[in-house]
């Protein structure tokens, strides 16, 4: 094979489409197979044509811009660019085109190399408005991401920096963010980022913390970190942010007039105890007044020997202890603080408000039954506030049961079921009467007609904010409410 058929069979079989084109005035001298495949047009064809017969001229891909490239090649040699492409059936097909000035008997030519990046430019589109999507996210999203370096720099923040803490990015990258955290809080955070740093979790980790607005005002900040430190997109913290104070403030809020009610609640028990109290209380006074007058006659009278002297007085320390009992129950009870939450023993705590049931239960002329746990089970618990669950479901119960039996009764029950404090207080009452058991527990709702209807509402809310579970359930006969919260270990 001589040179000039070796030379025109790589030109024919080339991958790319090479075109040859006259340098003054851009026509095509020659076309290899692939331009013929890439254009659509024959060879034959081609080299009837310009430059600009094969452009998108919509798309400003005319003969100017085309003899502009030209003489551009002339005075560099060599230039590279993108073109846009018009086949035989219309369809605009972008290029990139690589241009150089060669010499053919002596005459200089332009020879073009051009390559379809079509596939290039729909994935480049692609990323583009993938990025493009990602980007509105990011500056419509209410919440704020940001990425820290090891050393708690600012690396990027999104637009919402500004609208959540009152920097603008620009003068807040590089800052550390340390500096802004609450300092009761600012050691937490640095635990938390050199926790991830050397012992990154596979789950996303949550902290809550206090963080200087710019306008001076600390605010709560609650954030998720992931250590993408390792990813070459990232290297570094992966930060998601948002301002939580106007939810802890209604939260608190919340909680503020939950215990108010809990109060209301808890001294509108006892107004309707007052008269059994009044005679619980006057009887065990009563018993102790006799024994003490009783002795001090004797006494008076030269009549007493120790023996009686001493069963009298033990006789009316047990009146002393009753009457204590009671006080000490109603103290407990009408506790106004603070919620304090411990480790308490179930079965000590029925025990303690065992008074207040009893004259309940003395009241409606039911029979309270205790089926305890023999072994201690321990919760975690603030004992006012699950006192009051307990009198106010026991009390419903006696209430129920005042108008539908003579013989009413209710059953108090303990039991550990694995990890859980179980707890049920059934009636041999009505039941439900084919009501929904959630209904029982919305607000202002009651059977009773002197009711507030907040007792369940409120008694729910409080065994929620120890964690736990209250439900009601039909029994065989009457009602079961279930209480359950974790075990704890003894204390």
């Amino acid at each position: 094979m001589n040179n000039q058929n070796y030379y025109q069979t790589i030109f024919d079989k080339a991958g790319d489409a090479i075109f040859i084109h006259d340098v003054d005035s851009a026509k095509i001298m020659d076309a290899n197979q692939a331009a013929e495949q890439l254009t659509g047009f024959t060879r034959s064809q081609l080299l009837t044509m310009g430059v600009e017969d094969i452009s998108a001229h919509s798309q400003g891909f005319n003969f100017p811009h085309a003899m502009s490239r030209i003489r551009q090649t002339a005075r560099s040699g060599v230039i590279k660019f993108e073109w846009i492409l018009q086949s035989t059936t219309g369809k605009q097909i972008p290029a990139e085109v690589c241009l150089k000035i060669i010499y053919i008997d002596q005459q200089a030519k332009v020879l073009a190399l051009v390559r379809d990046i079509s596939e290039i430019k729909q994935y480049q589109y692609a990323l583009q408005s993938k990025d493009e999507y990602f980007k509105c996210l990011l500056e419509s999203s209410a919440d704020g991401i940001a990425i820290l370096d090891t050393q708690a720099k600012l690396l990027y923040a999104s637009p919402s920096l500004e609208k959540i803490t009152g920097y603008r990015n620009r003068l807040a990258l590089k800052k550390n963010i340390l500096h802004l955290i609450h300092p009761e809080d600012r050691a937490q955070v640095r635990q938390f980022l050199y926790r991830e740093l050397f012992h990154p979790q596979e789950q996303t980790q949550h902290l809550n913390y206090r963080f200087l607005h710019h306008s001076g005002q600390w605010r709560n900040h609650e954030a998720s970190c992931k250590n993408l430190l390792l990813d070459p997109n990232i290297q570094g913290f992966l930060i998601n942010y948002r301002d939580i104070t106007e939810r802890i403030e209604a939260e608190n809020m919340v909680r503020t007039r939950e215990k108010q009610l809990g109060h209301m609640s808890r001294c509108k028990t006892m107004g309707e105890l007052s008269t059994a109290l009044a005679h619980e209380l006057n009887q065990p006074l009563a018993a102790l007044t006799n024994y003490i007058t009783g002795s001090i006659l004797r006494i008076q009278n030269g009549l007493a020997n120790n023996t009686e002297t001493l069963d009298a007085l033990n006789a009316a320390l047990e009146q002393v202890q009753r009457v204590s009992n009671i006080i000490r129950s109603m103290r407990q009870f009408l506790k106004k603080g603070e919620a304090n939450f411990k480790i308490l023993q179930l079965n000590q705590l029925i025990h303690l408000i065992a008074p207040l049931i009893e004259l309940k239960a003395e009241q409606g002329k039911t029979k309270i039954y205790y089926e305890l746990s023999p072994t201690p089970i321990y919760i975690y618990a603030d004992e006012t506030l699950f006192s009051q669950v307990v009198i106010n479901l026991v009390f419903n119960a006696v209430d129920a049961l005042q108008h539908h039996t003579e013989n009413g009764e209710v059953y108090i029950r303990t039991w550990q079921h694995q990890d859980l404090a179980r707890m049920s207080i059934a009636d041999n009452g009505p039941g439900l009467n084919g009501q929904n058991p959630e209904q029982l527990f919305e607000s202002f709702y009651s059977s009773k007609i002197d009711s507030m209807g907040i007792g369940l509402t409120l008694s729910r809310s409080i065994i929620e904010n120890h964690q736990g579970y209250l439900w009601v359930c039909e029994g065989t006969p009457g009602a079961i409410f279930n209480i359950s919260l974790k075990a704890q270990g003894r204390e």
